[in-house]
């Protein structure tokens, strides 16, 4: 979604878990050099984190301050203070992202995500191409890895350069079966585009460029990404929204967008959708006008902008349900 479109007063939180080795660090780390609006991380030791030193702007306690405008705070006092550091922020930081620890469940985390000031956005797992498989047999750590995966709503498919491509598309295929509804994207050393994290893109590939011409898409998130998006000055009926939500590819990351309803077009509602997961609540405030404005972000080629007006028209086939 374009950077000045605000759906949500609320800090967005987005969980970060994955089994230990499988790049969480460093993926936060590429986060705080690439961030470009105000996020706060909540880490359980900056000395894992590596901070480059030439973002460091102060460091104040348990609080690191960047020269980008990120916040970097320390969980060594548990979740509340460090939540409560984070909301007495001036100004408040628009995204927060928590690291869980590689033995934590995310989804357990994730219920932080609901607290007071805060929404849930999105749970990303960090996976380890090499060894997810072999350790999700494994007799002692198996059932936590397992339960990581099914926890995501986007899956980083981490260390591809490292193994065969016919041993990432196996893994691959095996993620699908572990979690039907998480989206996956490959990476290696953890790079993945923000667009793809946040749901936020300035352009067709978050850069204003339109994706490489040569050879197809492999499905890394730093490289290959495209958004698409609609407008209408009147409000839709729920039923279109359905429609889309039952129909977007797997190949398509995100949705998110301000929508009017022709039921209720003076309450807005704010439509999420992360993976398989998506949501259609009110907006936090009250009222709003009656147009709706929806973006909606993928691999390239997923859809096209007329697929996705065919779709939210009210002469578009029958809903096949949520």
């Amino acid at each position: 979604m374009q950077n000045d479109i605000a759906t949500d007063d609320r800090i967005a939180v987005t969980v970060i878990g994955g089994y230990l080795g499988a790049g969480k660090t460093t993926l936060v780390n590429h986060i705080l050099r690439t961030a470009d609006e105000r996020v706060a991380v909540l880490v359980n030791d900056f000395g894992d984190v590596n901070i480059d030193e030439e973002l460091i702007e102060s460091e104040d306690g348990d609080t690191i301050s960047l020269a980008n405008g990120c916040i970097c705070c320390s969980l060594v006092d548990g979740f509340a203070a460090a939540l409560t550091t984070v909301r007495s922020l001036d100004p408040v930081p628009g995204r927060l992202v928590i690291e869980a620890s590689g033995v934590a469940d995310p989804a357990m985390v994730a219920a932080y995500g609901h607290g007071p000031g805060l929404t849930l956005d999105a749970v990303v797992v960090v996976v380890d191409t090499e060894t997810v498989r072999g350790r999700s047999q494994d007799k002692y750590v198996g059932d936590t890895v397992i339960a990581q995966l099914r926890s995501a709503d986007i899956l980083v498919l981490n260390k591809v350069d490292l193994v065969e491509p016919d041993a990432v598309a196996a893994t691959t295929a095996w993620l699908r079966d572990q979690a039907p509804d998480a989206v996956i994207v490959e990476a290696d050393q953890a790079r993945v585009a923000p667009a793809l994290l946040f749901g936020v893109a300035a352009g067709p590939r978050g850069d204003g460029r339109e994706p490489a011409a040569a050879g197809p898409a492999k499905g890394q998130a730093e490289d290959f990404f495209q958004s698409w998006s609609w407008a209408s000055a009147e409000p839709i009926g729920r039923e279109r929204v359905e429609v889309l939500m039952a129909e977007l590819p797997e190949t398509v990351v995100r949705a998110k967008g301000v929508l009017a309803l022709t039921e209720e077009p003076a309450r807005p509602m704010i439509l999420q959708r992360v993976g398989g997961r998506w949501t259609l609540r009110p907006r936090p405030g009250g009222s709003g006008g009656s147009g709706c404005r929806l973006v909606v972000i993928g691999m390239p080629g997923a859809i096209t902008d007329q697929w996705l007006a065919d779709r939210l028209s009210t002469d578009h086939g029958t809903p096949t349900g949520n």
